[in-house]
């Protein structure tokens, strides 16, 4: 199992169980990390249930699937900073 990690928010979102060599995207592979985020149904779209973003990628790594926001918000972890 892997800990599914928005990377603008740092947030946990999921837990991952499905196939690690080959990521599959189904919902049944995804459980809530916690009781305030939805339980991902079949055409969801891929966005943070935290922060609202909207992810493009993801990165597999050796413990956990990091989920990739938009360019301009470059995975920052920084959301609330103000230029």
């Amino acid at each position: 199992m892997k800990q599914v990690l928005c990377t603008y928010c740092n947030a946990h979102l999921y837990d991952y169980s499905g196939p690690e060599d080959k990521v599959s995207f189904k919902a049944d592979h995804f459980t809530p990390a916690s009781d305030g985020y939805p339980r991902p149904r079949r055409g969801d779209e891929l966005k943070c249930p935290e922060c609202g973003i909207r992810f493009v990628a993801f990165s597999n790594q050796i413990d956990g699937l990091l989920m990739l926001a938009e360019w301009p918000f470059e995975g920052t972890g920084m959301q609330d900073w103000k230029r």
